[in-house]
């Protein structure tokens, strides 16, 4: 009987060693997944930081480019309102001297159909050069 009972005991410690040995595998076995799960972790979270690093980059280079192109923006407003203006000054100043040239030619035309036949020749035919030379020397005041 003790016999017995020694081989129980034996074989009760061996399965009992066999058990703690199959739970002591496999809490070995969580651990190494838990680590393998802890790494892949601390990969996503620096390849995270790496990307929001990148993202913030990107965001601050855009926020420069919405500034560098608002600036641009208003230059280029100004100049279009500057060209406005010259264009409405030439436009102005192109009816005045139209407007010149209208009374003028009128004047001239009128000079041609003259009563004085001396006029309406000197009117009709060219002006010779040195005439015209001359007139840059006259002043209107000595005109009768």
């Amino acid at each position: 009987m003790l016999k017995m009972i020694t081989t129980l005991f034996s074989s009760i410690e061996r399965a009992l060693i066999l058990a703690l040995l199959l739970a002591l595998a496999y809490a070995t076995y969580q651990l190494a997944q838990s680590e393998s799960d802890l790494n892949a972790a601390h990969t996503t979270i620096k390849t995270k930081d790496a990307q929001l690093e990148t993202l913030s980059i990107q965001a601050e280079y855009l926020s420069q480019s919405v500034k560098l192109s608002e600036q641009q923006n208003q230059k280029l407003m100004r100049e279009r309102d500057s060209i406005s203006r010259i264009n409405s000054e030439y436009e102005r100043r192109i009816e005045i001297i139209t407007s010149e040239l209208a009374v003028t030619q009128f004047e001239i035309d009128s000079l041609r159909e003259s009563h004085n036949e001396t006029v309406k020749k000197w009117a009709n035919n060219s002006i010779p050069c040195d005439a015209i030379s001359l007139l840059k020397y006259t002043r209107t005041a000595n005109c009768n």
